[in-house]
């Protein structure tokens, strides 16, 4: 594993700041995609978005078995991205997970991730993909926010209807452009599950942490706990199958938090980013159709150090 921090002028920079660190991270970088075990992935950057699509093998400079989704971090237009930018890239190898964040305009941050699943028995590649924003998302609408779903507490996530999707499969029933997806092979032949809601072969979204995450922080003594991020998927007779456990992000809630020092479980280090812009105040986030250019203090952390 390894951190890689640096400043960048443009997407087309970051873009080739990924490549060029991956393909020296045991990453294959050919004819525009980059390829290691049964991930390959493809970016695309122009002066507003850096666009990820991934699939399941390389023909020539085009990717097979693509999702029929693609992710991205976006300037848009009600705020745009201010460079240059700070980047943070965290690459692992064990399962691989690559998770690049970028931080711009002092406090917003955008994330495009990806990795493959280590949970045995179901089917695919378990390559999954994330993103701040799902590839449709058009970014000259004034309405691109983030909407969070939170339902008296019982349901929680992400409702993009035309804005931020959030990725790191933070998602709500509720809302269109949701900007995870996985292959998977249960419920049906290998595919990419790419749809959020309660049909059998469903991605279910993050409610199932619904009730952890608003327990959080403790308040007996303000700590914070880190949760696993695992990805369900809807199976028939009201069933449930986790078709991957992220093994270096966890949910957190960043209340009391200093997002410039790293969190520190005994032998292990985090760092934790908010899943766009901290608001302590209101912490839970704004729900459709007010929204807003935040996201409460629901964050991420990501490994640095592991024991």
């Amino acid at each position: 594993m390894a951190t890689f921090t640096g400043q960048v002028a443009s997407f087309v920079a970051l873009k080739s700041a990924i490549e060029t660190t991956l393909a020296g991270r045991g990453w294959t970088l050919a004819n525009g995609i980059l390829s290691k075990g049964v991930a390959f992935v493809q970016l695309t950057a122009t002066a507003t978005e850096l666009r990820l699509q991934t699939g399941t093998g390389q023909s020539g400079a085009a990717l097979t078995g693509a999702c029929p989704q693609s992710v991205k971090l976006l300037s848009f237009t009600n705020a745009p991205i201010q460079w240059p930018a700070v980047h943070v890239l965290h690459v692992f190898d064990v399962p691989d997970e690559i998770y690049c964040v970028l931080r711009y305009n002092v406090d917003r941050h955008q994330h495009l991730n990806w990795g493959v699943s280590s949970m045995p028995q179901i089917g695919g590649t378990g390559l999954w993909c994330s993103g701040s924003f799902r590839g449709d998302v058009d970014g000259t609408r004034a309405g691109v926010k983030s909407y969070i779903d939170t339902n008296a507490g019982t349901q929680l996530g992400a409702a993009p209807y035309d804005g931020f999707g959030l990725g790191f499969f933070f998602a709500s029933i509720a809302g269109t452009y949701h900007s995870s997806f996985i292959h998977c092979g249960l419920e049906g032949a290998p595919a990419w599950r790419t749809s959020v809601g309660g049909n059998t072969g469903d991605l279910l979204g993050v409610s199932h942490k619904a009730g952890l995450l608003h327990a959080l922080p403790s308040q007996f003594n303000q700590a914070t706990v880190l949760l696993p991020i695992d990805v369900l998927l809807a199976r028939q007779a009201q069933g449930q199958t986790i078709v991957a456990t992220l093994a270096h992000a966890r949910y957190c809630r960043l209340d009391h938090l200093d997002l410039n020092a790293p969190l520190i479980y005994g032998p292990e280090r985090w760092m934790a980013y908010p899943l766009h812009a901290l608001h302590p105040i209101q912490r839970n986030g704004v729900g459709w159709p007010i929204g807003g250019q935040h996201t409460g203090t629901f964050g991420i952390a990501l490994r640095e150090v592991a024991p």
